[in-house]
């Protein structure tokens, strides 16, 4: 049985809701009303989520969580639950305990963390309820009882060193600094500018940013759009490259066409993918969500329907985009690595869109 602790604060005061970069926005939330103490009905739900995968991305968040303590970043920050009781410390000690725990079990027949009773015995679970007045402004209509769940991918696509009439939409790394300080040309550009050629011959920031690869316009788009693209060159071996640093433009819901976002990102070549601050993820672990008002670090608890009942996922909150900077409901799970769009629509056809969601959170002894 959960046995609710008297953590948890149950009149706090109002969030201020942080903004694209992290910045205060004026507007306020009732972190009470969002998430609410609860008794999870999960002692028969079979747990899916590896354990050792879930145990290396905690442990990733949490040195991570750890670095940025004493800066300015706010992504070292609690969130929104701070105003329910929940502290740094307390996001550290349930992202180390699912480290220890799965380093530990490792190889065994019986894994802790797949077992709902001993998530029972170990865990505080808070429901989250979404804003739905805000899911509406996006024209997305949710209950009082799930959120939206969307899901991301890697896709593997193929490519070409230099410019070609299909692979016609470079991956830019990032400008060159001067000085040791980011250009401005950075921050000036916008994604039509770049798509137009400002940095082929002609432009005008020729030669300022260096082409990764060369890929299709659509397969670009994705890239930007999922942060993590696999290219596939003839005679090569396979390389990956992730989301570096963007153009400080905000994110459109509204701008359907994706080539016409003024957002951009510039990439760099990696070995894995990578979520916020760096940190290593794993597929069917990790999901994307608002890190400046939930709180980068946060273990979630996703209570997934199938056809032989509810399976519960779990997953740790390391990784944002510009669709979440503010965004309270929703989240988006990172599924793995695809051939095609066509093998990922397959795929997430079977797939829900709205789940019940929970933040779990270390008992305090």
């Amino acid at each position: 049985m959960w046995l609710l602790a008297s953590l948890w604060t149950t009149s706090a005061p109002a969030w201020e809701v942080r903004g694209s970069n992290g910045e205060r926005t004026g507007d306020q939330v009732a972190a009470a009303d969002r998430f609410i103490p609860h008794d999870p009905s999960w002692t028969d739900t079979f747990v899916s989520t590896s354990p050792q995968d879930l145990g290396m991305v905690a442990r990733h968040a949490a040195s991570n969580l750890r670095r940025l303590q004493g800066t300015d970043s706010p992504v070292g920050d609690v969130g929104l639950l701070s105003e329910l009781g929940v502290t740094i410390d307390d996001v550290l000690r349930t992202l180390d305990h699912i480290s220890r725990v799965a380093y530990e079990d490792r190889g065994a027949p019986y894994q802790r963390l797949q077992d709902p009773s001993w998530l029972a015995e170990n865990f505080e679970a808070l429901h989250w309820q979404p804003d739905q007045a805000a899911a509406q402004r996006r024209k997305i209509t949710l209950s009082d009882d799930a959120i939206r769940l969307t899901k991301y991918v890697v896709y593997t696509v193929p490519g070409s060193h230099v410019r070609t009439s299909r692979f016609n939409t470079a991956l830019y790394a990032a400008p060159r600094r001067v000085d040791g300080r980011e250009p401005d040309i950075q921050y000036s550009l916008t994604r039509m500018d770049v798509y137009s050629g400002a940095y082929e011959d002609g432009g005008v920031a020729k030669g300022r940013a260096k082409p990764l690869v060369w890929l299709t316009r659509d397969a670009v788009n994705q890239a930007l759009l999922q942060g993590t693209i696999q290219v596939r060159i003839p005679g090569e071996a396979t390389r990956m490259y992730n989301v570096h640093v963007n153009n400080g433009r905000a994110w459109q819901p509204g701008t359907a066409d994706q080539s016409k976002q003024p957002r951009y990102w510039y990439f760099r070549e990696v070995d894995q993918i990578f979520g916020v601050e760096q940190t290593a993820l794993r597929a069917e672990a990790a999901v994307a969500g608002d890190v400046y008002n939930l709180g980068f670090g946060k273990l979630v608890a996703l209570e997934w329907p199938t056809e032989e009942g509810t399976e519960l996922r779990l997953a740790i909150l390391a990784d944002t985009g510009g669709a979440f900077q503010p965004n309270l409901f929703q989240l988006d799970w990172l599924a793995g690595n695809f051939a095609s769009k066509q093998a990922f629509a397959d795929w997430v056809k079977d797939t829900p869109s709205r789940v019940r969601a929970s933040i779990l959170v270390w008992r305090r002894r």
